[in-house]
C-alpha cells in the first residue's frame, strides 16, 4: 500500500474571514492562533466566538498524486466533525454525518495523475441540527445551559461541545483523527477482531486466541495472510492463512493457542507484584499488495479475565442487584473516576496531556475510569494507556442528558458508529462494561414534554437503547456485560434508580444539587455509585488564567461566569457557613473550598468502602477539567492536583483504615485490597486542641484477609463534649510478603466552626533529595489541620498533603519539582495553609 499523508496546512475559509488550519486540529484553534477571535477561555470571550459555531467552514489544499495502472485510490478520513462534504477537483467525491466514524471513499475516478484540489466544507453542526429538528414528527427535547447550543441531541457529536454545567459553549469543527489516501492493487483491512477461550489442562492455564482480520478486497484472488503474536516475554508465533478473496468484504481468521499466557492487571493487581504497568501483546497482520508492497494491521492485546458481574442477590430482594467487576478471580472495589474530554479544543488533546492525566490517576490509587456518555470514543492512545496502567474503562455510548430521535436515519447513523466503535474498542483488555447512556432513563422526567407523554418516549427509549445499541453489543461483544443507562437498575429493570440505592449502580446527588449536609452520604447504602462529586476552585493561579486581579472574587461576574453549576459559588459559600469560619481573603477561600470538597468526598468514600462487598465502587465526578473554573475536578485544566487529588491518593490506597462517626458511634474500619492478608498495629487518640490527651488510646493489633473490609472498634462517644475533642488515628501495617503501608486519619465529632482551634506556629526546613525530590520537614507549635502546601507551578507534586500536625511530632513529605530546581527556589515558592489561619 502507498499512503499519501494530507496531514498538515490547508487553507480555512467562511466566504469572510480566512487563515491557515492544521490538520489534524479543529478551527477554532486555528482562528485562535490567527488573531481572528480572541482566546474564548479569558473573561467572557466565549460570548464573542459563538457565531463561529453557527457558520459554515471550507478547507482546501493542493496535492500531488501519482497514478498507477491497475490500482485504486481510497481516500480516509477520521473523527470529521461533522456534516462535510468532500470534492476533489470540483467533483463531489463523499459526504458524513457523523464524528464518531472513520470515512473511506472510493474516489479513483476523481483524482488524477498530477495536482490535485480537495476541498472539505463543514456544514454548522448547530444549524444543521436545527433542521433536523424542524422535521421532525414530536419534540426531542434537550438539557439548556445558560450558555448552549440548541439541539445538540440531533447531530452525532461531542455532546459537551454545545454546553454543559462545568464547561463553555465552543462548537468546535475539524478533522481530529487525520486523513489519507491509500493506493492498493487488491485491497484494504477494514479491522482486526480477537475472541478468547480458556481452559484448564494438566495444571495448564490454556488460552485459544481466535484472531480475525476483515478485509476489503477490490478484486477475486488468492492471497496469503501471516499472522503473528509476541511480546511479554513470548517467543513470536506465526501463522499464514491462504484464501480466496472474492469482491468486498471479507474475514480471514487463525488460532493461536498459548499456555499460561501473562494475564490483564488492574493497577491494584500490578501493585501487589510490584509492577507499574501490564506488558502487553502484539498482534499482527500483514499481507502483500501487488501494486504497492507488504501492508500490515497492528494490536496491542492482553490475555484478560476481566468481566463485570451483575446479578439479583439470593436474599429474598432484600439487597437487590449487585455490581462490580472481577478480574483473575478477584472481587475488584472500584476507586473510579469520570472522564469527560480532555479539553474543549481538540487541537490541545495531546498524547503528553492524556499521559500526566491518567497517569496522574493511577499515581493516586484509581483504578477504574469512566468514560462518560456526553464526551467523544476516545483516541488510541487514551485506551493504549488504560491497558498499561491497568484502569478499567467503563464505557459509555455517547448520549446524554437528552431525549433522541430514533427515526430510521438517526438509528441508522447510530448503527454505522456502533459497527465502528465497538469492533475498535473491544480490542483493548482494559473495557470493562458497556454502557447504553447517561441519565437518559432518568431524563424522561425532565422535560414536560415526555413527562406528558411518557409511553412514547419510553417505547422510542427502548427502540434505541435496548435494541439498537444493546443488539449491537451482543452482536459485536458478546462476553461483556452490557448495561442500558448509568444510573440503571440492570439490563431487564426499569425502576428510578436515582434514589434507589440497593440495585444497580446509582448516580448519588443529594449533597450537592439538593444541598444535603455530607452526613447524608451516610444514609445510603448503595451497589455501586458511578456519579457523585462536590465542586471546588481551581489554584489561584488558574483563576488568574480567565479573571482579572481585580475579578478575583468569588461573586465577581467574570467569576460566576466561569461557573457553570447554577448556584455552585452559592451552594460552595453556604457550607463554608455551614461547615467552617467564613475564610478571609481571597486565596483563603480557593484553598477552603478544595478542603471542603475532599472532606465531602472522602465522607461518602470512607463510609461507602467499609460496605464492601456490599458496596463495590466509588466513581467520583470528576478527573479533568475542558477549561479553566470551578468544577467537580479532582485535576485542574493544566493537571496540577487539587486536594480532593491528594486525598484520593489516601482514602483509596490498598490497604486504608476508615474512621468515622455515625449516628453518634465511632466505627473504625480496616479495609485490604491486596491479595494477600496484611497484620496492622493500630492507635487512636483523643486530644483536645492543645494537643492533650484526654483518655487513653486505644491500641489494636488487627489481621485483615486479601481483598476484605472488617469493622475492628465501635463505641459510643455521646458522653464526650463533642466540641472540644477530636481524634487523630493512626496505623502501620504489613503484608505477608513485607509490603509496608501506614496511614493517619483526623475526625472531629462536632462542626469544625464550633471547636476553639488554637492558631499554629508552623516551620518548614527542606533538604535536597537526588532526582529533583525535596524532603520537607514539617513542625507545629499547636495541632494543625488540613496542613496543606503548594508550590505555586503545575509540574510540582507532593507525595501527600492535607495533613494534620500535631505538637512535639515532624511531618515529612517529599516534593518532586521540575530539572534544575534548588531548595532556595522552593523556599522562596512554597506556601503553606492551615484551617485555623483562614480566619482571624
Amino acid at each position: 500500500m502507498n499512503r499519501l499523508s494530507l496531514n498538515g496546512s490547508w487553507m480555512l475559509s467562511d466566504g469572510k474571514n480566512k487563515c491557515t488550519a492544521e490538520i489534524p486540529g479543529d478551527f477554532h484553534t486555528a482562528l485562535l492562533n490567527a488573531g481572528i477571535i480572541q482566546d474564548p477561555f479569558l473573561g467572557f470571550n466565549e460570548q464573542e466566538t459563538l457565531w463561529v459555531g453557527k457558520n459554515d467552514w471550507t478547507i482546501k489544499r493542493a496535492f500531488e498524486y501519482k497514478k498507477i495502472s491497475g490500482t485504486s485510490a481510497f481516500l480516509e478520513i477520521k473523527e470529521a466533525d461533522t456534516f462535510f462534504t468532500v470534492r476533489i477537483n470540483g467533483f463531489e467525491a463523499g459526504k458524513g454525518r457523523n464524528q464518531f466514524l472513520r470515512y473511506r471513499f472510493d474516489v479513483s475516478e476523481f483524482i488524477k495523475d498530477g495536482e490535485n484540489e480537495i476541498s472539505i466544507t463543514f456544514e454548522s453542526a448547530e444549524k444543521k441540527s436545527g433542521e433536523i429538528n424542524g422535521s421532525l414528527p414530536y419534540p426531542v427535547p434537550t438539557m439548556k445551559y445558560d450558555v448552549y447550543s440548541p439541539n445538540r441531541n440531533l447531530a452525532r457529536k461531542c455532546q459537551c461541545h454545545g454546553g454543559w454545567d462545568w464547561g463553555p459553549c465552543l462548537m468546535v469543527s475539524g478533522i481530529y483523527g487525520g486523513i489519507h489516501i491509500d493506493t492498493v492493487a487488491d485491497g484494504l483491512f477494514d479491522r482486526t477482531d480477537t475472541a478468547f477461550t480458556r481452559e484448564n489442562s494438566g495444571g495448564n492455564d490454556l488460552w485459544t486466541l481466535k484472531a480475525t482480520v476483515y478485509y476489503s478486497a477490490v478484486c477475486e484472488k488468492s492471497k496469503e495472510f501471516i499472522f503473528g503474536l509476541s511480546g511479554n516475554g513470548a517467543e513470536c508465533m506465526r501463522k499464514t492463512e491462504t484464501v480466496i478473496l472474492k469482491k468486498g468484504m471479507n474475514a480471514v481468521s487463525t488460532e493461536f493457542t498459548v499456555s499460561n499466557p501473562v494475564l490483564w492487571k488492574t493497577a491494584g493487581e500490578l501493585r501487589d507484584e510490584n509492577r507499574s504497568a501490564n506488558e502487553l501483546y502484539l498482534l499482527s497482520v500483514s499481507e502483500t499488495d501487488s501494486a504497492s508492497g507488504v501492508m500490515t494491521e497492528e494490536h496491542r492485546i492482553a490475555f484478560s479475565a476481566l468481566r463485570a458481574v451483575s446479578h439479583k442477590d439470593n436474599s429474598g430482594g432484600k439487597e437487590g442487584r449487585c455490581l462490580y467487576f472481577e478480574n483473575n478471580g478477584r472481587m475488584i472495589f472500584s476507586k473510579g473516576t469520570n472522564w469527560i474530554p480532555a479539553d474543549s479544543f481538540p487541537s490541545r488533546m495531546t498524547e503528553e496531556r492524556y499521559r500526566n492525566l491518567l497517569e496522574s490517576a493511577a499515581e493516586a490509587n484509581f483504578n477504574t475510569v469512566r468514560v462518560w456518555g456526553g464526551g467523544i470514543y476516545e483516541s488510541e492512545i487514551f485506551y493504549e494507556l488504560c491497558d498499561r496502567l491497568g484502569l478499567i474503562v467503563w464505557q459509555d455510548f455517547m448520549f446524554a442528558c437528552s431525549m433522541y430521535p430514533v427515526t430510521d436515519d438517526f438509528l441508522s447513523n447510530v448503527r454505522d458508529e456502533l459497527d465502528y466503535q465497538i469492533p475498535r474498542l473491544k480490542l483493548h483488555p482494559c473495557i470493562g462494561i458497556w454502557c447504553g447512556n447517561n441519565e437518559n432513563y432518568g431524563a424522561i422526567n425532565w422535560f414536560r414534554e415526555s413527562r406528558e407523554n411518557r409511553d412514547r418516549y419510553l417505547v422510542d427509549y427502548d427502540r434505541l437503547y435496548h435494541g439498537t445499541v444493546g443488539e449491537a453489543v451482543r452482536r459485536l461483544d458478546p462476553d461483556r456485560l452490557f448495561w442500558p443507562s448509568s444510573p440503571s437498575s440492570g439490563p431487564d429493570d426499569f425502576a428510578d434508580n436515582w434514589h434507589t440505592d440497593n440495585m444497580g449502580d446509582m448516580h448519588y446527588w443529594s449533597v450537592w444539587h439538593e444541598k444535603k449536609s455530607f452526613d447524608a452520604y451516610l444514609s445510603i447504602r448503595p451497589r455501586f455509585v458511578s456519579e457523585f462529586g462536590y465542586e471546588s476552585f481551581p489554584s489561584v493561579e488558574a483563576c488568574r488564567e480567565f479573571a482579572g486581579e481585580e475579578e478575583l472574587n468569588f461573586t465577581s461576574p467574570v467569576m460566576e461566569y466561569h461557573q457553570r453549576s447554577p448556584g455552585g459559588n452559592s451552594i460552595i459559600l453556604e457550607n463554608f457557613s455551614r461547615y467552617f469560619r467564613f475564610p478571609e481573603g481571597f486565596e483563603n477561600m480557593v484553598y477552603l473550598s478544595q478542603v471542603q470538597q475532599a472532606v465531602a468526598i472522602k465522607t461518602a468514600v470512607d463510609w461507602w468502602r467499609s460496605l464492601r462487598p456490599h458496596c463495590m465502587g466509588a466513581v467520583i465526578w470528576q478527573l479533568n477539567d475542558v477549561w479553566p473554573g470551578a468544577s467537580w475536578s479532582s485535576l485542574e485544566y493544566s493537571g496540577k492536583w487539587k486536594l480532593l487529588h491528594y486525598a484520593a491518593k489516601e482514602f483509596f490506597g490498598d490497604v486504608y483504615m476508615p474512621v468515622f462517626i455515625r449516628d453518634g458511634e465511632l466505627r473504625c474500619v480496616m479495609c485490604n485490597d491486596t491479595d494477600e492478608s496484611v497484620d496492622a498495629d493500630i492507635t487512636i487518640h483523643f486530644l483536645d486542641f492543645s494537643g492533650n490527651a484526654l483518655r487513653t488510646p486505644i491500641v489494636r493489633h488487627v489481621r485483615t484477609a486479601a481483598d476484605r473490609t472488617q469493622e475492628f472498634h465501635s463505641e459510643s462517644i455521646s458522653g464526650m463534649k463533642s466540641d472540644s475533642f477530636f481524634i487523630f488515628a493512626e496505623y502501620t501495617a504489613v503484608s505477608g510478603s513485607g509490603r509496608k503501608f501506614s496511614g493517619e486519619q483526623t475526625v472531629f465529632e462536632d462542626l469544625y466552626k464550633k471547636c476553639a482551634l488554637i492558631r499554629p506556629e508552623i516551620t518548614a526546613g527542606i533538604t535536597e533529595l537526588p532526582d529533583n525530590k525535596f524532603e520537607i520537614s514539617l513542625e507545629a507549635s499547636a495541632p494543625a489541620f488540613f496542613v496543606s502546601l503548594d508550590s505555586h507551578e503545575p509540574e510540582g507534586r507532593f507525595d501527600r498533603n492535607m495533613i494534620t500536625l500535631l505538637p512535639g511530632k515532624t511531618g515529612k513529605i517529599i516534593f518532586s519539582g521540575k530539572p534544575g530546581m534548588s531548595a532556595g527556589d522552593l523556599q522562596k515558592r512554597l506556601t503553606i495553609k492551615n484551617l485555623r489561619d483562614t480566619y482571624r
